[in-house]
């Protein structure tokens, strides 16, 4: 509650002090940075910790298909989150860190659990372009990950990468990103792996309160 008051009063603020202030392309902006002043009512160009969670009402899916085109498997996860740094002046930074919790499938009865590689020592290079301020595009670098699906004969792991993927960031406050990907198989067997994956998520953003690209 208070990081939501503080948004509304600094948007406030920033729609009377900041009516002058030339945009410019491939910037952060956000009512929580600190750095030069955006355009409009954007704030000012905030650098550091972006954090994210799938947007209420929504899942994360990864559905697996073989080298017919046809669905092998489907993966749903309700719960995820997304954590990384940015560079607001060149809109330029790294993904630190992506959950997923709360996973199902038809073919993985007895459970299933999935993680990426992205961590502070083997971040995922990440990049966003104004398209329209206040939105504009996200790519994403070396992602890789995997999801552990357990079966009444055993674990089978399953292993995908993608060397990048972009995705729409809808500017705002709070801000939204959606990034499908598209995956090629690394290992784990046709039959429950596929030969390709789809993963498809829709983060908010919560941390900062509100990000604008000018």
């Amino acid at each position: 509650m208070k990081s939501n008051t503080i948004c509304v009063v600094a948007l406030s603020a920033l729609a009377l002090i900041a009516a002058t202030a030339p945009s410019a392309p491939a910037k952060v902006c956000s009512a929580s940075g600190s750095g030069e002043a955006c355009g409009g009512t954007h704030g000012f160009v905030y650098s550091g910790t972006v954090e994210g969670s799938l947007k209420t009402g929504t899942s994360a899916s990864l559905t697996a298909t073989n080298a017919e085109g046809k669905s092998v498997s489907t993966i749903t996860c309700v719960s995820s989150s997304v954590k990384g740094t940015v560079t607001g002046s060149t809109a330029v930074g790294n993904i630190t860190s992506v959950t997923f919790a709360n996973c199902s499938s038809a073919v993985c009865p007895n459970g299933i659990t999935a993680s990426t590689t992205a961590s502070s020592t083997n971040p995922w290079p990440a990049s966003a372009v104004t398209v329209t301020a206040p939105n504009g595009t996200l790519t994403v670098e070396k992602l890789e990950g995997e999801f552990v699906c357990s079966t009444i004969i055993g674990s089978v792991t399953c292993r995908y990468s993608a060397s990048s993927a972009s995705g729409t960031v809808s500017g705002g406050s709070p801000a939204t990103v959606g990034l499908p990907v598209g995956l090629a198989k690394i290992t784990g067997p046709e039959a429950v792996c596929g030969s390709k994956a789809d993963w498809t998520g829709t983060y908010t953003v919560t941390a900062p309160c509100s990000v604008y690209l000018t």
